[in-house]
This record gives structure tokens, sequence and C-alpha cells, in this order.
């Protein structure tokens, strides 16, 4: 627009504005050449050029306009998504009063506000940094062939986001997990979508942590990104120290035959843990979770004991087995497991080593028709199934709870979900193709579907037979 014509810089010596700016009294101001006359060289004259020809000349900006503006990057909860969710929450509810005139009906958050300003927060991303393949879908054009989406065969939804499309049409699934919503690569709200479901799952791995977020979200370049932001967690790099690896012998029978989720179990011991006394001022009491293990599927299930005692580990078992039906065989580990315990597994080697102990469960366990086996002494490698679960159930609970003491109840609480958490873990590696929505889990054994999949509609309002629009 200005071709043609030649810019100058005026330093800041020279710049009357700069007086009043940088402080200046109202004496200082009257007395001043340059604020009442201005720079020198506009007195001599526009003719005499050669007073501002040693001046530096301005180089030329090109502006370069995008489809939309990434409002999130400005805002200061960026890196917590809940927190992000709600501030956009209040933005589409004053966007809706301003078109509506009106005051909203209550001051609390709705979770359909909470739904659209995600939504808000989620198209702005995806208008900015996924602006080709927006703008080319947003005109009713087939994606580009040589963009690096193809293969997700990207399609834009009603509400104007860009979502996965998937050959289940015609599966009875909520529209969200048919659909995921794509999310841009190395952006601080996808980082902030991975780290709130990361703490969310008490932490979980990389591997089931991608396969419950697939279920609503597909971050590009989800493996190495989720295992990115994971690495970072400071929580779990203090509790995951380096450990030496064995060459392990073959897998048994029982876990590689296919029978039903808790045919062949194995149990085990987890803790000691503590929890608050119903009276005041008392001392916490010591309790242990029992952790049964499903040989053929690793389905798992965490009872807690209240007391090292064998009424408890039996009411325990009990629980489980009308929960989870009555196993064929139920192997745990041999007394002489715990020969070289620690001072806080005394009581526990005890109660093992204790002829009574072990005569009221196999004695319970055959009035059940159940086979309680022992693993030979001094073996701990045939008792690795469970071992892991231990390992696993501790690493979820000293990562959430870490030094507080809970009540009973809580405790119970916990014990169940870290439960589901171990149940939806993927049994085989994570594909990359976008058919494949969902991963087997052990949970699929046991209820059908994963217990960490997002919730789905209620549609049992609805009639049977009516025909869909």
């Amino acid at each position: 627009m200005t071709k043609g014509m030649a810019w100058h810089h005026v330093p800041t010596d020279l710049n009357p504005a700069d007086v009043v700016s940088r402080g200046c009294t109202p004496k200082e101001l009257l007395e001043h050449s340059l604020w009442a006359n201005g720079p020198p060289f506009l007195l001599k004259g526009a003719s005499n050029v050669d007073a501002i020809k040693n001046l530096p000349e301005r180089r030329s900006t090109a502006l370069i306009g995008t489809v939309g503006t990434d409002i999130s990057i400005n805002c200061k909860f960026l890196n917590s998504f809940d927190k992000l969710q709600r501030v956009f929450a209040y933005i589409y509810r004053f966007i809706s009063n301003c078109r509506a005139k009106s005051l909203p009906s209550t001051i609390y958050l709705t979770v359909d506000e909470i739904s659209f300003g995600t939504v808000l927060l989620l198209r702005s991303i995806q208008q900015v940094h996924i602006a080709v393949e927006y703008e080319v879908l947003s005109q009713g054009k087939p994606c580009p062939p040589k963009s690096k989406l193809i293969s997700l065969k990207p399609i834009l939804s009603s509400e104007g986001l860009l979502r996965v499309f998937e050959r289940l049409q015609n599966a009875s699934l909520d529209y969200e997990v048919k659909h995921p919503i794509l999310l841009p690569k190395d952006h601080p709200v996808t980082g902030a979508i991975i780290v709130y479901y990361h703490e969310k799952y008490f932490h979980a791995g990389p591997q089931a942590l991608l396969a419950a977020l697939r279920q609503r979200y597909w971050p590009l370049g989800g493996r190495k990104f989720v295992a990115s932001v994971i690495n970072k967690c400071f929580r779990c790099f203090r509790m995951k120290p380096g450990a030496s690896e064995h060459m392990m012998g073959s897998l048994p029978v029982d876990r590689v035959q296919p029978n039903p989720a808790f045919h062949t179990t194995g149990v085990d011991y987890c803790g000691p843990f503590y929890h608050k006394s119903e009276a005041r001022n008392k001392a916490p009491h010591k309790c242990y979770i029992a952790v049964f293990v499903g040989f053929s599927t690793k389905a798992a299930h965490l009872e807690v004991v209240q007391d090292l005692t064998t009424d408890s580990f039996i009411a325990a078992l009990r629980r489980f087995i009308s929960l989870r039906g009555r196993p064929r065989t139920i192997w745990s580990d041999n007394a002489t497991n715990f020969v070289g315990a620690k001072r806080e597994l005394a009581e526990l080697k005890e109660l093992f080593l204790s002829e009574p102990h072990t005569a009221s469960i196999t004695s319970s366990c055959l009035a059940n028709g159940i086979d309680w086996k022992f693993k030979p002494p001094r073996a701990p490698h045939f008792g690795g199934l469970w071992a892991s679960h231990v390992k696993s159930a501790k690493f979820h609970f000293y990562r959430v709870v870490g030094a507080a003491i809970l009540a009973l109840d809580e405790l119970r609480t916990l014990a169940y979900e870290i439960s589901a958490i171990l149940n939806s873990r993927p049994l085989c590696p994570i594909s990359e193709n976008a058919d494949n929505f969902e991963m087997l889990t052990p949970a699929h054994f046991l209820k059908g579907s994963s217990y960490t999949r997002f919730p789905e509609p209620d549609v049992t309002h609805l009639y049977e037979g009516r025909l869909s629009s």
C-alpha cells in the first residue's frame, strides 16, 4: 500500500512521545525543547533529506491471516485441563447470555456448559493447528490426498470438530467412541488432557492410558506423545527405580489354556497399610489387601483384610467368591517365602507358618470344592503373576495416597477402583488403526467392556423399535 514511499526510523532520543512516557515533571516539560518543537530535522523542511539519510531504514513486514485464533495459548490455566474446561464453560455461558439477552438460571456450571465449553476450546485449537484439513472439510471437500491425516479419514462433525471416521456406523456405541476427537501433536492442551487422565487413572502407564484416552480423543502421534508426557511425571519418576531383568521360563498350562476368568486363581497379601481408627485420638490400625489374580485372563480382584487372622482371610475369600464366582484351584505363596522378610512382614510370616491357619483354609476350600495349592518352597519365580499384580496395585496406591492415612471405607473404595484400573489394561499391543476402537482387556471377560470407558448416554427411556432419523 505504501509502494514508492520512503520509510525511515525515528530514534528514541528524537521521539517527543518518550519525554512524557518515561517520566517528566510539568516544569521540565515546559522547558523541554524536544516536546515543544519536535525533532530538529523537521524544522529544516522536507527538502532537507540529508538530515535523515543517516537514519536506519525500517524493514517491511508481511501479515499472514489464519482461519481462527488459538485463544487457549494466553490462558493461565493452560496446563490444567479441568480448570481450562471451566474457563471456557464460562466463556460459552457469556456468549449464550449475550445472544439470548437473559441471565443464567443458576450460578453453578452445568454439564452441558462444560461440554459446549470444551467444544469451543478444541475447535479453536483445530482451526489453527489443523487449519488446512479443517478449511478443506468445512467447504465440503474430501481430505487432501497428501495430508498426514488421510489414513484417519477425518470428518467434520455438526459441532465443528474434526473427528476420526471409523467403520462402526451400525454399532450400538456412543458417538464419542465411534468418532474420537482429533488432537494436534505437541500442543499444550493435548499434553494437559493426557496429564489429566494420567492422574485420573492413578498414574496409569502409556498403554493403559492411551487405550482409555482413545475412547474419546485421538492425539496425533499418540504413543510417543503419551510416553513423553508420562516420562515427565515427577511422581512416576520417583516411584520407578531401575531393576535388573532375568531370563524367564515357559508359562504353565493354566496360563495358556482357555478357561473362565478366575478358574485358576493366585492369591497374595499386599501391604501393610494403615487406616484411621473409628475412635478419636487413637493410633491408626494396620490392615492388608488380598490380591486375587486369574491365571488365564490376568483379571484382578482386591479385597481389604482388616487384620491378620484366619477368619478375616476366609471372609475376604467368601466375598471374592460371591462377586467373581468359585475358582477351581487357588495358588498361594509358600510360608518359606517369608523367611527373609523384614520386620513389618513378621506377622504375615507367622500367619502363613501357623498350622491352624492352613488347616482352616484347606477345610473351608474343600467344603466349596476348591483345590488349594502352594507353590514350591524357595521358588519366587513361580508366583510372578500375582507378584506383578501386587507391584501394580502398590504402583497406583502410593502415587495417589502417598503418606496419607485413609479411613477404612476410603481404603476399601480405593482398592475396588484400583481393581477396575488393573482390569482395564490392554492384554495386547495397541494398534494405530482407527477402526480398532477398543483394546482387549481383562474386563471384557468379566463384564464385556472396559471399566474405564467414558459414560454413554442413557437410552433406556427410548422405544426399542423406533426408527433412527
